[in-house]
């Protein structure tokens, strides 16, 4: 069925506790001077506390010290509707037409940093527990919540592409945007520790042609049977296919760096397309307590033509401990990872 326009409200089950967490994730790009940022709202509605974070990245660092601009205020009061997030910290997120329009607007608290943008969906949304949407519903994990695959139950996940067009100001320069990237929103159970290591991935090609998909990672197995795909969909002339298991994915990483990325995806109607990436930018970001994520801003090839997107390396900080994890007398290794 189709994501009504209540659904971007709270959506807060009978039998929610401390756990609930709703999103909401806008990503704004101006790829020609490989500038990234990341607008994210995450809601304890149940405890009545909002988080906030913005993220700016114009290099590929990692450290959040190399960034150009970071706000993270994990305490925030909670708003009345969350599809008119407003903030006392200078970040707000209202919904204009639902499903598909957003105004999102950030006014940094010294002034010096500034987002400004209108955000028009491209799409429907995809739902990746509708198996008209996704191939895989209800037979894949949902990444975003702890639940178990096929369980019935009232969390949910859903990807757009869109079009953000608006202005970006940081450190004494400002860049007109207009960019595709897709935007998120969740809801359910979330544990900050148990975040599953996956690749969130995106892939704009032209205004005609883009990708989103949701990939299963374990980084133990063989190169090449690394990833295996949860949900995804490839946006072409208009109109959403979802993308099927049939996958073929490798990864480069440099620390916890997705530095390059190999992968043929394969659509419900048996489409196939190869997609090559390498970074340009990216920056370190701390979605939850427990979890570690590497944004990296990817440079796109497809049939000889050159597009962007975000990739998401997505680690839980437990999974890390039991692989690096010292006691005083254990020699620091060479390679961190």
């Amino acid at each position: 069925m189709a994501i009504t326009a209540e659904q971007y409200d709270y959506n807060v089950a009978d039998d929610a506790d401390y756990t609930w967490v709703e999103t909401m994730l806008f990503p704004v790009i101006v790829p020609e001077a490989n500038i990234y940022a990341l607008l994210y709202n995450s809601a304890k509605p149940t405890l009545g506390c909002m988080a906030q974070q913005v993220l700016i990245s114009g290099a590929l660092c990692d450290t959040e010290a190399e960034m150009l601009h970071y706000y993270d205020n994990q305490h925030l009061p909670l708003p009345e509707r969350w599809t008119n997030i407003t903030s006392p910290e200078g970040l707000n997120i209202k919904a204009v037409k639902l499903p598909r329009e957003f105004r999102l607007d950030y006014v940094s608290s010294d002034g010096e940093t500034e987002v400004h943008v209108d955000w028009v969906g491209m799409m429907e949304p995809f739902d990746i527990h509708d198996p008209k949407h996704s191939p895989q519903a209800g037979n894949a994990a949902d990444m975003h919540a702890d639940l178990e695959i096929g369980k019935k139950h009232k969390a949910g996940h859903i990807d757009m592409t869109g079009r953000a067009t608006g202005t970006l100001k940081v450190r004494g320069r400002t860049f007109e945007v207009d960019c595709f990237e897709r935007m998120d929103r969740s809801w359910g159970p979330r544990q900050p520790m148990n975040i599953p290591t996956c690749y969130i991935v995106s892939a704009t090609i032209d205004e005609n042609l883009a990708f989103h998909m949701i990939v299963a990672w374990n980084p133990e197995k063989p190169d090449g049977q690394q990833f295996t795909m949860s949900h995804g969909y490839v946006l072409e002339n208009g109109e959403v296919y979802g993308l099927t298991t049939d996958l073929e994915m490798r990864s480069k990483q440099h620390g916890l760096i997705c530095t390059s990325i190999e992968m043929q995806v394969t659509d419900t109607r048996g489409k196939k397309y190869d997609l090559l990436a390498m970074a340009n930018s990216g920056a370190p970001w701390m979605p939850a307590t427990g979890a570690r994520c590497y944004n990296s801003l990817m440079r796109w090839h497809h049939e000889g033509k050159i597009g962007y997107g975000v990739v998401m390396a997505n680690y839980n900080l437990n999974y890390l401990m039991n692989r690096h994890h010292r006691f005083t007398e254990d020699p620091s290794p060479k390679i961190w990872i």
